[in-house]
């Protein structure tokens, strides 16, 4: 009796230690949406971290909403498709692409000499890794990718606490013949399992493992101005600090942050919220026309449509129509130009469709 006494001890205690493992199987695969809240509260602690670890973040204050969206390699254009599609050199087949506002090219906004619109970035998930292998950009109407000539890797699997990797990336834009410009990227990353324990947010409590990720980037973009190439530095250092459990798809809390003269600014906060993952996950045929379009864009189902959200390139919702309806025309006049998002929810499913409005 005492040995086994002894024996459910031994188990009990092993249970109760056990920690988060997170593996490939808990990212998102192409088709996936993850609704999550945004948050401006810079005063926030990313700084505690451990083992056996408490994180109350449950008065977190929710300033937005917003869909992270894994899009399918075939609705990213012909350039694109082929070179990160099935064509592709195995090392390049991606698994599907997000958008992405961490390229710094929105500072050199007055300087270039087109517009840079929908820039998305390009993931590959395998079984011992996630790998970030370019991106693509829409510049002046016209979808352009670009591969990235030193592949980083992001994510090395199976992650448990106390890990740690590094891994570096290295990324040329030549905008030629487009514009005569180019845009160097080197990232150089050092991430760390640093810590283990409870996480709690308003919508839930959670056994987590976090994950430091310290990216040093050192930029570059050539720009021709007035017959003179000029090459204008961009060097930033990021903290990424994120909070995993299993099966959610993405962090259930992240805490974006950038590095000047000794000490971190919060630049964004996102964490998963039930209330949007709680919509319907069947995916549903909707027909949207004419795509691109300049005004009204139509929307047809079979089934009846009770709520359509217009989602920016980031995946904020910017507008929203309640309905009724398997068919309804809207009106996006006052949207600027650029790549949108329909979803469209009914009572047994939801889609995603990309929109162009020129």
């Amino acid at each position: 009796m005492k040995y086994i006494l002894n024996l459910l001890a031994a188990i009990f205690s092993f249970s109760a230690i056990a920690q988060t493992t997170i593996t490939s199987t808990d990212f998102m695969i192409a088709g996936d949406t993850v609704g999550v809240s945004t948050t401006t509260d810079l005063s926030i602690d990313f700084q505690t971290t451990g083992q056996n670890s408490t994180w109350d973040y449950s008065n977190l204050m929710e300033n937005s909403q917003l869909f992270e969206i894994a899009y399918d390699i075939s609705t990213a254009g012909m350039v694109v498709e082929f070179q990160f599609g099935t064509f592709a050199p195995p090392q390049y087949q991606a698994s599907f692409y997000q958008p992405f506002d961490g390229l710094p090219l929105d500072q050199l906004g007055g300087i270039l000499p087109v517009s840079i619109e929908s820039i998305n970035r390009l993931t590959k998930i395998e079984n011992d890794k996630v790998t970030y292998l370019g991106y693509s950009l829409e510049v002046d109407g016209q979808q352009v990718g670009f591969r990235s000539d030193t592949i980083e890797a992001a994510y090395v699997f199976p992650l448990n606490y106390g890990d740690n990797y590094s891994s570096r990336g290295y990324t040329k834009m030549d905008f030629n013949p487009v514009f005569d410009s180019q845009f160097i990227q080197y990232r150089q990353r050092e991430s760390n399992v640093d810590g283990e324990g409870q996480l709690i947010t308003p919508f839930g409590t959670y056994n987590t493992i976090r994950i430091h990720h310290l990216i040093t980037e050192l930029d570059s973009v050539r720009v021709n101005l007035g017959g003179f190439n000029q090459w204008f530095p961009i060097n930033r250092t990021i903290s990424e600090y994120e909070w995993w459990d299993n099966n959610l798809k993405r962090p259930v809390l992240k805490i974006e942050t950038e590095g000047a003269m000794g000490s971190e600014t919060p630049t964004r906060v996102t964490f998963l919220n039930h209330q949007l993952a709680n919509l319907p996950k069947n995916s549903i045929e909707v027909a949207v026309y004419p795509n691109p379009s300049s005004d009204f864009i139509n929307i047809q189902s079979k089934e009846i449509i009770q709520k359509v959200n217009v989602l920016s390139s980031t995946g904020k919702i910017v507008n929203s129509f309640v309905l009724n309806s398997s068919s309804i025309s809207i009106d996006l006049q006052d949207l600027a130009l650029g790549m949108y998002t329909l979803q469209s929810i009914t009572q047994n499913g939801q889609s995603f469709n990309p929109i162009v409005i020129k």
